[in-house]
């Protein structure tokens, strides 16, 4: 694999991440529970006396494809200047004219579609942003976008044990669109220094194994600490097993943590036996 592929990869790779990313977002926290959701939903309701958007398809899939469509549009008008610029203030002057028309009940803009449209555009924006900063390395794209992820599908219903799997995916998933994203851009600009050489390809190579091989170990570790919880429950006394302490979410947390503390104990035995045998032989 070259280096022109191996940075292809890393975008594509993020591309997917931030996409899947969002949609475990929303898996954890409805898109109606979203406080972003309620808040738009206010200020629209406000401004035509009616529920408007609730009424709408809120679909996060449906939005993630506009998302997608959109933000690669744009990619692709990025490449001229001037038609980049007359497209983006097509789009605004539209925009206030469907505005201006909704507000005055103009029947040639019937507002169901436009707010639908508007609705999906809003759901998928933190796709479309994330794929100019990916495909454009524009670093303040990627940042806004994992604001997006974080902020938008954010609710304030809790979660439980129930949601630990799709809680794992999306921190994987949302850690590597963030390390790849930025890591294109950083290893990009070094490129341009080294030249394409055989040394930058192996870093590059050893850069994307180490992630991928960390991410995955680091959840598949909090996965089984989780469960090790289950596991202690079997191994204790009725009584303590039962309590209410022991399974609210500090009991969960205590459990996680002497799994984890069981982990570097066998870790530090391993590592200092490993060490022994290389200074015998």
């Amino acid at each position: 694999m070259n280096t022109n592929n191996s940075l292809s990869l890393m975008q594509a790779i993020a591309t997917f991440s931030l996409m899947f990313s969002l949609g475990l977002a929303y898996i954890i926290n409805p898109i109606e529970d979203s406080l972003f959701f309620k808040a738009l939903d206010s200020i629209i309701s406000g401004i035509y006396g009616e529920e408007v958007l609730s009424k709408l398809n809120n679909s996060a899939v449906a939005g993630m494809i506009v998302g997608l469509f959109s933000g690669t549009l744009f990619i692709f008008l990025s490449i001229n200047k001037k038609v980049y610029d007359y497209t983006l203030l097509f789009i605004f002057l539209s925009v206030v004219l469907i505005f201006v028309a909704d507000i005055q009940d103009f029947d040639a803009f019937p507002y169901q579609v436009t707010q639908q449209l508007f609705l999906w555009i809003w759901i998928g924006l933190p796709i479309s942003i994330g794929l100019v900063g990916i495909w454009q390395d524009y670093i303040g794209n990627q940042i806004v976008a994992a604001f997006l992820v974080l902020v938008m599908p954010l609710g304030l219903s809790g979660n439980t044990n129930d949601h630990i799997y799709p809680i794992l995916g999306f921190v994987f998933s949302f850690m590597l669109f963030i390390e790849l994203s930025y890591g294109h851009t950083r290893y990009s600009r070094l490129a341009r220094v080294m030249y394409y050489s055989k040394e930058y390809e192996t870093v590059l190579q050893w850069f994307l194994t180490t992630l991928v091989v960390t991410l995955a170990l680091t959840t598949a570790l909090t996965s089984v600490a989780f469960l090790f919880h289950e596991f202690l429950s079997g191994l204790l006394p009725y009584s303590f097993s039962n309590s209410i302490e022991f399974n609210t979410i500090y009991g969960q947390a205590l459990s996680v943590l002497v799994f984890f503390m069981i982990w570097a104990v066998i870790q530090t035995l391993f590592s200092r036996g490993y060490l022994a045998r290389q200074v015998e032989d």
